[in-house]
């Protein structure tokens, strides 16, 4: 970006020059990449659902550059990790699945789980979810949700997976400041299968709700239709496409924020810590996430190979400093700073 794109110090972005592709295209992919000769690539280009093969990935490896992408999907997760030794051995530093949820929600699960004793000594994660309308982040969003609905929802119990049709077991979060309690149900989420992957923990489940509270006895009967119907790109597209206006007017009453409620509980459930997350946009507070994770590769703060966020920011300091770029335009940011001697959970930090 050159100076010229900047009034009165603010970035106007006049200069950013916008390239139509196929990122399925691999040959044209590769070429426009290459023609541009960038320092990172950032893939948001969604929805990831039932997609074959991680093709951005693939060509930031070819090209050497550095990659962060915004992948919801576990099996797409699991095929990108399969490139983990070219990363490495390429000198190619890649995270997946960044962003709020995943992404800051995946951290957010280490910071829990060591607040009852460590990693070791976790028994159980919960990741609730929550967004006003559609979040304020269209059709994509909304393509993106009707895949995920033709989905068994993946969870763990003791250490072995249980699938649970979508949209069931609903039952009431509290979301706290500025959200309070919401309605949730079970939704196939990627952090179930990371956190179970990566940090072991032998119990994990994930659960999602909207706004009003209707959409989410549509959302429901929707689920009940033929796998076959929502797993059609093409036709969950066009749907989402139909269904915007009454969406983004239903935005206007109901808002477009986001919440996050990720909570952890001890082996022999003696301890419990719960970390909350909340902003008053979804589309902005998922580019603030994307930016905080870029900022650390950027930086070199990320090593070669194919990393979930767990992963690469499992050390304290390192997941210090997403967060502080991560929730600074948030509304409510409770951590756990640990167990105090009673046994009670004390959280004491705000967005920056």
């Amino acid at each position: 970006m050159s100076l010229e794109s900047k009034k009165n110090g603010v970035d106007t972005f006049d200069d950013v020059e916008f390239v139509p592709m196929d990122h399925e295209d691999r040959i044209g992919l590769l070429a426009a990449l290459a023609s541009h000769r960038p320092d990172l690539i950032i893939h948001t280009a969604g929805p990831f659902q039932r997609r074959t093969a991680p093709e951005v990935l693939k060509a930031a490896l070819i090209l050497k550059v550095p990659y962060v992408d915004v992948c919801d999907d576990i099996h797409l997760a699991q095929l990108a990790k399969g490139y983990d030794g070219a990363a490495r051995k390429g000198n190619v530093p890649c995270l997946i699945s960044t962003g709020v949820w995943p992404g800051i929600s995946s951290l957010m699960a280490v910071d829990v789980a060591e607040a009852v004793g460590g990693i070791e000594a976790t028994d159980k994660i919960e990741f609730e979810f929550f967004t006003s309308g559609s979040g304020g982040a269209g059709t994509t969003i909304l393509s993106a949700t009707f895949l995920i609905l033709s989905e068994k929802v993946l969870a763990y119990v003791n250490g072995r997976p249980h699938y649970y049709d979508a949209a069931s077991d609903f039952r009431k979060a509290d979301f706290g400041k500025g959200i309070g309690l919401r309605q949730v149900f079970r939704m196939n989420l990627l952090e179930a299968f990371s956190c179970h992957r990566v940090l072991g923990v032998p119990n994990v489940s994930t659960f999602f709700g909207t706004a009003p509270k209707g959409w989410n006895y549509l959302l429901k009967g929707m689920a009940m239709l033929p796998a076959k119907i929502l797993q059609d790109r093409a036709l969950m597209q066009a749907l989402a496409v139909v269904s915007e206006p009454l969406v983004r007017l239903v935005d206007t009453l109901v808002g477009t924020a986001n919440a996050m409620r990720v909570t952890a509980t001890s082996k022999g459930g003696t301890e419990s810590a719960t970390a909350l997350y909340a902003h008053e946009d979804l589309e902005t507070c998922v580019g603030e996430g994307i930016a905080a994770f870029a900022a650390q590769v950027l930086d070199g703060k990320v090593a070669p190979g194919v990393w979930y966020p767990e992963e690469a920011f499992a050390s304290l300091e390192g997941r210090r400093d997403v967060f502080r770029l991560a929730t600074k335009g948030c509304s409510n940011w409770e951590r756990p700073a640990g167990i105090d001697a009673r046994g009670r959970q004390s959280v004491a930090q705000s967005c920056t």
